[in-house]
């Protein structure tokens, strides 16, 4: 029987296919690793799943089947290509996308029953895609996503240590980190240059911030740790401007403290105060969050 990285070489030949650095295209081709992502995963027989760059369907074939229906979303025509006309096309219960997933309508895509997310993220979308998933959380149960070393750091960072930052607040505002794997370059093709991490994220029911307070948080969180070296009192100056000693007040916050060493809840105060003060309305646009 050949192995994965076999098949990924014959699958690039017949394609005239080479893996993109830019977008961060190594693909998982170790058994065991696959193995534990269905683990992660804990899939039952009429589960519906999404997976986030399908590649050439080596996780996606192990979904489908057993009465589960995958939506998967790839951007890459020539990987698009490969799955139309491999085994999974014809499968009914396999629905592909042609689509970058940060434009998805999910509303859309996706049935109204609990959705399991499965996902392998290159460093330069992470982010953004880890912010769709989470505000698209309604549809999902949980999240099973690898991630570069440093990305799942940042992500599952508690408050006070270096990697803290506007990632961390935001994975604790939706989820939280409930399993991790070490994942060494060796089960890539091509082999990266760094290690990656497995990460479950469970998903709570609802934002642990009220809905109004989130675009306001966004503002706070984004201006706290654009200069995280800095006292919250001079980091939020400019947002929060004239009002920054009620603001503080009322939230219950040194403003002497960095952003470093603020917690969910407390960054929460901070929103609602701000709110309170007569805030400006919140700009939806997720720059600064990584």
């Amino acid at each position: 029987m050949a192995t994965l990285h076999q098949e990924a070489r014959s699958a690039w030949r017949e394609l005239g296919f080479a893996p993109s650095k830019a977008r961060g295209q190594n693909f998982l081709v170790h058994r065991r690793v696959i193995e534990s992502i269905l683990q992660l995963l804990d899939l039952g027989e009429d589960d519906r799943i999404l997976e986030v760059g399908p590649g050439l369907g080596f996780v996606t074939r192990c979904l489908v089947g057993k009465r589960r229906s995958v939506w998967a979303i790839e951007v890459d025509p020539l990987l698009v290509q490969w799955l139309r006309n491999g085994p999974l096309g014809s499968c009914p219960d396999f629905h592909l996308v042609h689509e970058d997933v940060l434009v998805t309508d999910f509303d859309r895509l996706l049935p109204e029953a609990e959705v399991k997310v499965v996902a392998n993220l290159p460093y330069s979308v992470a982010a953004p895609v880890l912010l769709r998933l989470f505000e698209a959380g309604q549809h999902f149960s949980h999240l099973v996503v690898m991630l570069q070393k440093e990305v799942a750091r940042r992500l599952a960072a508690e408050p006070g240590t270096g990697a803290y930052g506007a990632l961390a607040v935001w994975c604790r505002l939706y989820g939280r980190v409930t399993r991790k794997l070490a994942v060494s370059p060796e089960a890539f093709t091509p082999r990266p240059r760094v290690d990656s991490t497995l990460l479950r994220i469970e998903l709570h029911r609802e934002p642990l911030v009220p809905a109004d307070d989130i675009p306001l948080l966004r503002a706070v969180v984004r201006a706290g740790f654009a200069r995280r070296r800095k006292m919250l009192g001079n980091a939020l100056a400019g947002l929060f401007e004239a009002r920054a000693g009620t603001i503080f007040h009322r939230a219950g916050i040194d403003p002497r403290r960095r952003a470093e060493t603020l917690d969910l809840p407390e960054f929460g105060r901070l929103a609602r105060a701000y709110k309170e003060a007569g805030g400006a309305k919140g700009n939806r646009d997720h720059a600064g969050v990584a």
